[in-house]
């Protein structure tokens, strides 16, 4: 009997277990394939002229168990024409430079993620560099390697000499000599054209993407009345990629307006005691700023009696003479310091 009363005891006991853990809520565990870093994403390579600078995203991290603390960039040389052994297939990278990242002793911050740069010393010229990160966190999960990205590093093209910017209506076109050598003075056959950036109010930009086959370019983006600088850079073909050499020298534009305005219109006077009174339909343009009024007696040269720009259309010829005959004509003057062609001649005799 106590024999079976004990084994009862055992079920409920067993029994109420499982109902306490049936009555907790629980989600499905997270999967350990979620809790890796994230591939780096956005791994740029820019050859200079010290090495080949590797740049990639590090993610921020939710917790600092999964804060990314060591880096691993994987890289391999191969000469332009590829693997000698298999030209077609994927390096493979079995060398890596290793860095660690600590909180306040770096300059991406484990936590809050970031960008970050690596200057490739050894990386050979004349041969392509290949790369590819992994990020370890600091549980030790390691992510899934990025993507292959490969560039070679060549001799640059030397900067375009003689770069010259016109300043038009609403255009700047650019100019500068040709590039066939390096900056070391080395011919190259291999140069592919040109790219241009520009530096305006909207900031910095590319402003073509295929390189140029001619040494100019007319931008007709730019709006007159802002400065505009622009920098040309001669490119080397390699494959499909086109690769930058050293820069011209800056050159500036401030493209301006060169359309004169309409020429104001219906001119006609009256004599005062004070004087004739001119007044005139404005030019139809809405960048005009003001007029000059001209006069002259018959048989004499035309002269400019307004000092300044007359902003109204009604002006007052106040040196005048009593029975003497005055012409008039008027022209209208814009914003950029246009000049439109003079208005019909008024001829009156002053009358007071």
């Amino acid at each position: 009997m106590a024999k079976r009363l004990r084994a009862v005891a055992l079920l409920l006991v067993i029994s109420a277990a499982v109902l306490a853990a049936a009555c907790g809520v629980k989600s499905n565990p997270t999967p350990s394939s979620r809790l890796v870093p994230a591939t780096p994403a956005n791994v740029v390579l820019k050859p200079t002229g010290q090495g080949m600078l590797v740049s990639f995203g590090i993610p921020a991290a939710p917790s600092p168990s999964r804060a990314v603390e060591q880096i691993k960039i994987y890289y391999g040389y191969l000469p332009l024409t590829g693997d000698p052994a298999c030209p077609p297939c994927p390096p493979r990278l079995r060398k890596f430079y290793s860095f660690e990242l600590q909180k306040g002793k770096s300059k991406v911050d484990p936590m809050e993620g970031g960008r970050f740069s690596y200057l490739d010393t050894a990386a050979p010229m004349n041969m392509e560099a290949v790369y590819q990160v992994v990020l370890v966190d600091a549980s030790g999960r390691v992510s899934q390697p990025s993507s292959l990205v490969r560039k070679p590093r060549l001799l640059p093209a030397a900067a375009p000499l003689n770069a010259k910017a016109t300043s038009g209506d609403n255009e700047v076109i650019l100019a500068w000599d040709e590039v066939k050598v390096s900056a070391q003075g080395q011919v190259l056959k291999d140069v592919s054209g040109y790219i241009v950036v520009r530096k305006g109010p909207e900031g910095a930009k590319q402003l073509n993407e295929r390189p140029l086959t001619m040494a100019m370019l007319k931008d007709q983006t730019v709006v007159n009345g802002k400065k505009y600088s622009y920098q040309v850079f001669a490119v080397r073909a390699f494959r499909d990629q086109h690769l930058p050499g050293h820069g011209s020298e800056w050159v500036h534009a401030e493209p301006k307006d060169a359309k004169p305005p309409a020429a104001p219109s219906d001119l006609a006077g009256a004599s005062a005691k004070d004087g004739i009174y001119l007044r005139y339909t404005p030019s139809p343009d809405r960048d005009v700023s003001g007029y000059h009024v001209y006069r002259k007696t018959k048989g004499g040269p035309w002269a400019k009696i307004s000092e300044s720009l007359v902003v109204e259309n009604v002006f007052v010829d106040k040196d005048v003479k009593p029975e003497k005959i005055y012409y008039y004509r008027v022209q209208a003057v814009d914003e950029a310091g246009n000049i439109s062609q003079f208005s019909e001649v008024l001829d009156i005799v002053h009358l007071p």
